[in-house]
Formats: structure tokens, sequence, C-alpha cells
């Protein structure tokens, strides 16, 4: 938080039992520039007597004691500022005693040569930026007797030019007084009119702008901590706090309020929360879940306005809540970006009719810079979830073609190594041609078989076909492919599809395509497997069906739930491409994945 001046706000307990700035009489401005005047002001007094020729050295010690009361005296003014219990009779005393001061050392320093009129300005000028014209004129009187005074004393008014002078002082003082309070007359204008006034503000429009000022500042504040983070509890935890902050009018949150930050714990249920931050709470409602029909929740949801209500002992889900039992007013505001509400948030205070409108339209601000720090925050997170998720499934992916080629082309290529090794031996031993020519011909079928494998692991891993031609020719080509390899008998009917997605989709598809193949081959012992592509009401529907002995699909839902069977690898990429996965099928009676993708998120027609 800004360090304050120390006259710039007082803060005192309130009957509603929160903390407001106070400012008694009028503005401190005036007290606090005399305060500081005050100094250079004694000590040009005493200057002005050291260099009055015409001074008596005798009374250099009753000078010494007046400036040194006047002195004390401005320290009790500073302390009574600093320490904020400055009153309305203070202002009035200090300028008494000034009027006194100048008096008494005019009176017994003043001399023809030396009037010391400078002294005399100073509790003129007090009285006038203080009171006004009035007030400034009535100061010039006093002055105007002492002068009159002394001068008749000293038997200084017996020339023309003696009353001519005495007259230009007054006069003088007059002119100060008058131009002080024209400054007065205009700084109370200007607060009237809404600019911002040079002198004397009244309290309630000094209170108002002060206040103002906090909020603004508290709101800078906020803005700068939430544009630095992207961790959404620490947005959470700083809204609330600075909120509550600004709303108790004090460096530090009034003990009768309590915050909670309650976010949904399902998009569009609003009858299922969970405490996500809290300030002045105990424990056990800390990230507490709570659910419910809160009539106060649906309101503020569905107006998307805060509300005030001053007894919640009844509601569903603020019942649960133990902070909330001796709450007896309470402000809850809409926590959402756009169309989206991930939430509420609420203040509670002990205080009956504690908040007011200034408050709701305060923490709706707050609520609102958070939204967008909640949003981006949340964004950033799911960013990072995509990411792990991302790296999840590389890493999958190469154990996967590690095994395949362990289980695959390895083992032909060792197999073929030794049989190589066993021709050798059989040539050294000068075995029958035949034999020899059989042996070799097998390692040759051995070696077609690998190639075929390998160039199948290449074709799943990125077929060009599928970039230069289409999804429907890579899976022909794949269909072909497995004929020759597996001796599966994949057949591919496509109608309606003409290219209508991008190819990152159809790339996607491809590899659910192939991953519900790789399952055929793996579990199904089918001999047949149909791959069906139909458009219909702007959806590409593809099926994969096969004749194999089939499964329990809700084992099988089970086993995806605990990420088994690379299930969930197909109803990812189904998510991503926004559409739907299902699975089908029973023991005995084969298996049909479907797949359903939207094609108006992928298409290729603008």
């Amino acid at each position: 938080m800004t360090t304050q001046h120390p006259a710039a706000t007082s803060s005192t307990p309130s009957s509603s039992g929160k903390e407001v700035i106070t400012t008694p009489w009028i503005a401190l401005p005036v007290d606090w520039l005399m305060a500081y005047l005050r100094w250079p002001w004694l000590a040009m007094t005493l200057v002005l007597i050291w260099l009055n020729p015409e001074a008596d050295p005798d009374t250099f010690l009753q000078m010494y004691i007046i400036v040194g009361l006047a002195a004390f005296h401005n320290v009790l003014q500073t302390a009574a500022l600093y320490f904020r219990f400055h009153q309305v009779w203070m202002r009035a005393v200090g300028i008494v005693v000034d009027l006194v001061v100048a008096g008494l050392i005019i009176l017994i320093a003043g001399s023809r040569s030396n009037p010391l009129l400078p002294i005399a300005i100073l509790p003129v000028l007090y009285a006038a930026l203080s009171l006004g014209i009035l007030g400034g004129l009535s100061a010039v009187v006093p002055m105007a007797l002492v002068y009159v005074g002394g001068a008749a004393i000293r038997q200084y008014l017996n020339s023309l030019a003696d009353i001519y002078m005495l007259i230009s002082h007054i006069t003088l003082l007059a002119v100060v007084a008058g131009v002080a309070g024209l400054l007065h007359s205009g700084s109370e204008a200007g607060a009237k009119g809404g600019s911002i006034p040079l002198i004397g503000m009244p309290s309630k429009d000094l209170e108002q702008l002060r206040r103002a000022y906090r909020h603004a500042t508290v709101v800078r504040q906020m803005a700068t901590t939430l544009s630095a983070t992207l961790s959404y509890e620490r947005v959470l935890r700083t809204m609330l706090e600075l909120s509550m902050i600004a709303i108790s009018e004090s460096d530090e949150i009034n003990p009768s309020l309590v915050g909670l930050v309650m976010l949904f714990e399902q998009e569009g249920n609003f009858e299922q929360l969970r405490v996500y931050a809290g300030r002045n709470i105990p424990r056990v409602d800390e990230n507490r879940p709570v659910s419910g029909k809160s009539e106060l929740v649906a309101q503020v949801v569905y107006s998307a306005e805060p509300r005030i209500t001053e007894d919640v002992s009844g509601d569903a889900i603020f019942g649960q809540l133990l902070c909330m039992r001796e709450v007896k007013s309470v402000l809850c505001v809409p926590l959402r970006a756009g169309l989206d509400t991930f939430g509420v948030v609420v203040l509670g205070s002990t205080v009956s009719g504690f908040f007011n409108a200034e408050h709701a339209e305060l923490l709706s601000t707050f609520c609102h810079q958070a939204s967008l720090a909640l949003k981006n925050a949340q964004l950033y997170q799911n960013l990072q979830l995509e990411q792990r998720r991302i790296l999840e499934k590389e890493s999958e992916a190469r154990h996967k073609l590690a095994r395949e080629l362990h289980d695959g082309p390895t083992q032909s290529i060792s197999a073929i190594a030794m049989r190589l090794n066993y021709v050798r031996m059989m040539i050294e031993k000068q075995q029958a041609l035949d034999k020899v020519m059989e042996e070799v011909t097998q390692i040759e079928e051995l070696a077609r078989r690998t190639t075929q494998e390998i160039r199948m692991m290449l074709f799943t891993l990125r077929p060009v076909i599928l970039e230069t031609r289409g999804l429907v020719a890579a899976l022909r080509q794949y269909a072909e492919r497995l004929r020759q390899t597996d001796g599966l008998n994949v057949r591919v009917d496509a109608q309606g599809y003409r290219g209508q997605l991008e190819k990152e989709a159809e790339g996607v598809i491809f590899s659910i395509v192939e991953e519900a193949i790789g399952n055929v081959k793996k579990h199904a012992k089918a001999r047949n497997v149909l791959i069906r592509l139909r458009v219909e009401n702007h959806l590409l529907r593809v099926e994969i069906q096969d004749d194999g002995v089939g499964f329990d699909a809700e084992a099988a839902r089970l086993r995806r739930e605990a990420g088994h069977m690379g299930l969930l690898n197909m109803e990812d990429r189904a998510e991503y491409l926004g559409g739907h996965f299902s699975i089908e099928s029973q023991p005995g009676a084969g298996t049909c994945v479907r797949l359903e993708i939207p094609l108006h998120r992928w298409s290729t027609v603008s």
C-alpha cells in the first residue's frame, strides 16, 4: 500500500463497525501550511529584532521568552496534526496565539524605522485562509490597534507622514487579508463545482476524494499483481484480500468481515460449489464443497448483478458454512468473464446493514479484473495440461514403435542372421546344393516379409498418400497392405466424402482407424473388417466393424477410464476434433467402433 500523508486521513470506527475516513472540521492543509511557516516566521522575528538598531537589548530576554512560548505552541499544534486529533478549537487557539505573539513583539521591539510589518502578516494570513475575508479583516483589527497604540505610546504620530505610514501598514495587512480570503472562497466554490480546490475543501467532499483515491490505488495494485501471475489460486487470493481492504477503508481488513471465493464444480451446475479462497474463515470451511439450491446464488448468476441481503441463515448453501452463521449482512457478486460464469465472491459482516451500493460496485470492479486474469490463468493451465498430454502421447508412441520393432522386424532380422549363418555352415560342410537353395529361398521369403513389415510401420506413422491423395485413398492403401502382411480382409466403403476436411483432421482420423485396426489384430481374431465412411447431416461418420470374438463393452469402458487398451487414445483424438467416439460390442458378436466429426469445424471450404 502507498504511504499516506500524516494528516491526510483519520481512521475511526463508525457505528456500523467499519473504519471510515474522518476529517475534523474542514480539510487540514491550511493547518499544516501554518505549522510549517511558523518556524521561519519565528526565526525571521529574531533576525528582525537583532537587526533593529533602535531595539533595547534589555528587552531581548522578553522576546526570547515570547518566541520560545510560540515555538512550544507550534510543537503542540504539529503534534496534534501528526497524531490526528486536531480539533476545531485548536485552529482558533492558533490564530489567537499568533496574533498575541505578533502584537507583543511589535509593541516591545517595534520602532518607527522598523515596524516589524512581516511579523504581523502571518497571523492575518492564517485567519484569512482559514475563515475567509471576514476572518482575515477581523485579524487586521487587533493588529491595527497594536500599531496605533504603539505609535501613540511612542509618540510617532506627530507628523502627517507618520500617519500616512501607519495607514499604509494597515492597508497592506487588509490587502493580504483580502487576497487570502479570496483564495479561501475560490477553493470552496471549486469544491462545490466539482473541480479540485486549493485550500479548505469541505470535509465531506475531501473524504469522498480520499476514498476514491484509496480505491484507485488498491485497484491499480491489484492490476499490477494480477498481470504478474498465471496462478489462478494467487489470482483468487489477491482479489479477495485487496477487495476486503478497499471496503474496510483501511490498510488492514476489518475484523468483522469474512470473505469467500466459491467456484462451480461443474460448468452450468450452479448447485455444486467449492470454497477455493477465504479470509477470516475457520479451517473447516477451507476448500469445502457445498451443494444445494441457493436463492442468492441463483439471483446473482442469472441477473449477472451483485446482490446485498441481510440474512442467509436459511440459505441452502451458505447455511452449511460455519463462517456465515454469525453474519448479518452479505454482499454477493458473480465472478464471470464474458458469458462464462466461474462462481461467486461473497463478503459477509457481523454488522447489520454494513454493505451499500458503493461496496457492490467496488467489488464488481475487482471481480471483473479477477475474471479476466482467471480466464488467462485457466487458458495457461489448460495449455500446460495439453503440453503434458502431447508429451505423454509422444512418449507412448515411441514406446509403441520400440515394442513393434522389437516384436516384429528385430526378431525377423535376427532370424535372418541366424539362418544365414546356418547356410554358411551348410556350404562349409558341402551339403547338397538343393538343401542349401531351399534354405536360401526361405531366408529370401523372410526378408520380404520383414521389408513389408517395416514399410507397413512407416506407412502407419504418416502415409505419404494421405498428404497427396487424401483420407479415402490412404485407407484403401492401408487395407491392401493389411491383406498382404496380416492376411486380414479389410474393405473400405466411402460414400459422400470427397475431402471436405483439412489434412490435419484427416491425419487424426487415420490414426484412430489405425489404432482400432491394431486392436482388431491383437484381440479380435477377426477375418473381415469393414471401414465405412458416410457424410450425413453435416457430420462425417466413420465406422470400423469386425467379425471377431467381441468383448464386454462395459468392462472395456472401465478399462478405458483406467487408461488401458489404447481406447483412451482414440477418445482423446476424437475429442480434439470436436467429435464423438463410441464402441459397441458383445462377446461372440464382433465389435463396431463409431466416430462422428462435425464438418464445419475442420472444413476446407471457408
